[in-house]
């Protein structure tokens, strides 16, 4: 519906009949009526770029609440196997990124919930039909993403405990095998340097 372009046919309606009639009376009326329509036409247009503007912003937050549930299940199902360093490197930027939608979109939640009451919706949740805030719901997912953040950050911190661990058994294995090879050496070089004193 083009409210603009039937805005400027009425006007243009309005501007012939105004020309054609010759009495002030008639006039005034035409005037005053089309006056009302016009305010009416400009209320019916604002409130409709209110619904779009915040239809857009629904559209946002219901993408960032899709894209941190995936992640977060992915997440989840990953920590249950063995990750790899790409996994890991992967799992961690995309928790970033989420993180970041998220916090853009709470970032914004004051400028949202104007528009929400500008534009007279009210968000309601489709099975229970209790109003849904969305201050809490973003809180919530950002407490989520958080809460696996910090199970990836201990997962790193044990991967790299395993790391060193793997390397110090290794280095002890090595100094047991040349313990053991110079065992009978080390051995006469104890016995002759306690002879010479």
């Amino acid at each position: 519906m083009d409210l603009v372009g039937e805005q400027e046919t009425l006007q243009t309606a309005i501007d012939e009949l105004l020309s054609s009639c010759d009495i002030d009376e008639y006039r005034q009326i035409i005037c005053q009526q089309f006056a009302a329509l016009k305010a009416k036409l400009a209320s019916i247009r604002n409130t409709v770029e209110h619904k779009i503007a915040v239809l857009d912003i629904l559209r946002e937050h219901l993408r960032a609440r899709a894209a941190t549930r995936d992640t977060t299940a992915r997440l989840r199902q990953q920590l249950k196997g063995k990750l790899s360093a790409e996994v890991f490197s992967d799992l961690r930027s995309d928790l970033g990124r989420v993180a970041g939608d998220l916090m853009k979109l709470e970032a914004r939640l004051p400028e949202i919930e104007a528009l929400l009451i500008e534009a007279g919706i009210t968000l309601r949740d489709r099975g229970t039909e209790m109003v849904v805030d969305m201050k809490d719901d973003v809180k919530k997912l950002l407490s989520d993403v958080q809460n696996d953040e910090k199970k990836l950050k201990l997962c790193s911190q044990i991967l790299d405990l395993n790391l060193l661990l793997s390397r110090a058994s290794s280095s002890l294995n090595d100094i047991s095998v040349v313990y053991l090879d110079d065992i009978d050496v080390l051995g006469t070089a104890v016995e002759v340097s306690y002879l010479h004193v």
